[in-house]
């Protein structure tokens, strides 16, 4: 029987709700970090956000230190507060190895918010990983996620409930096309769905693509496959149809995230382009296979620091999507429906 797993145990898919399948609510983005490399930034690097200094930290959030670490669980309960008033009941946050999660931090914010959270497990970007784990076997990762699936994180008792997000560069490292492997023969020893962090800043590539080939020659089902960051590739809608047609989720989870990170050279979509794709997407008949969400990993993506925070999908961007022609009833299916059918795991 298929079972949402949940920082406080397994939950009936029923109890789901209207769910954000790509979050971080505590996490450590440094791997990230920039060096600024103009005098004004230097000065600017680990300073707080103020009205007067925001305008830099859009244009540069991965060179600032401050921006990069979400840890305060108060902040994290008053943000997710804002998303249970308007609706939500589970957010799934995908802090693996790389991204600094704290599962036990997480199921305090669990209990007080009253909220499903899910963690996720499995290996962030080679930059991100330590070198133990960059000469580690096929085997050796697979039996570290499953690990964490079925007995707990690093000794906490306190399970996962997916794999991912599961790190990809471009190009791909070794380490990272193990780490891919390694989540296939996860998801097929304990039932867990896969979230894969394609190559976000590399536009023209099809990394997606690239990952269902790898995770199916694993023998991976691509119906338990979510592909995220599909926002980044707007302008390739046929890449996005390509990779539907393999069965996978296409996730459209950078809603709010309209910053410019000049580190990267890579400018993220607006929410009124993401509209328009997923709009399009609808029309085509795609509807069951799309999720959407925030990715919140920055403070100033945090109401907080004067962002959206992880009400923006519920009170933004839905009346966004009517606007485009596509029923509230279709856009709380990408919600709902989508995530309880791909995120609980199949025992």
């Amino acid at each position: 029987m298929p079972m949402l797993r949940t920082v406080l145990g397994d939950v009936d898919p029923a109890e789901m709700g209207i769910t954000l399948p790509h979050e971080h609510v505590l996490c450590d983005s440094s791997a990230w970090f920039s060096e600024p490399t103009d005098p004004e930034g230097a000065l600017l690097a680990d300073a707080e956000p103020t009205l007067e200094n925001l305008w830099w930290m859009r244009q540069h959030p991965n060179s600032n230190r401050f921006l990069l670490y979400l840890d305060d669980v108060d902040i994290a309960v008053r943000e997710l507060d804002a998303y249970a008033r308007l609706g939500g009941r589970t957010v799934v946050d995908l802090s693996c190895v790389g991204l600094g999660g704290q599962p036990e931090q997480l199921a305090v914010v669990s209990r007080r918010t009253g909220l499903n959270l899910v963690l996720g497990s499995g290996f962030y970007v080679d930059a991100s990983l330590s070198d133990d784990i960059r000469a580690a076997s096929v085997e050796q990762l697979a039996e570290h996620i499953i690990r964490d699936l079925t007995e707990g994180v690093g000794g906490t008792g306190i399970r996962a409930g997916v794999i991912g997000e599961i790190g990809m560069s471009h190009p791909l490292t070794p380490v990272e096309e193990r780490s891919l492997r390694a989540a296939a023969r996860a998801s097929l020893e304990t039932g867990a769905a896969i979230s894969v962090h394609t190559a976000a800043h590399a536009v023209e590539m099809d990394s997606a693509l690239r990952a269902a080939d790898i995770l199916g020659e694993e023998g991976a089902d691509l119906s338990r496959v979510i592909m995220g960051h599909m926002d980044t590739t707007l302008h390739r809608p046929d890449y996005h149809r390509r990779v539907l047609d393999l069965g996978c989720y296409v996730e459209f989870d950078l809603f709010g995230h309209e910053l410019f990170e000049s580190e990267n050279d890579f400018i993220c979509p607006g929410d009124y382009a993401k509209t328009k794709a997923v709009s399009r997407l609808v029309a085509e008949g795609y509807e069951s296979q799309i999720l959407l969400s925030h990715d919140c990993c920055f403070k100033i993506q945090l109401r907080t620091w004067g962002g959206y925070g992880y009400a923006h999908l519920l009170q933004n961007i839905l009346p966004r999507f009517v606007l485009e022609g596509v029923p509230e009833s279709v856009v709380l299916q990408m919600m709902t429906e989508n995530p309880a059918r791909v995120l609980p795991l199949q025992q």
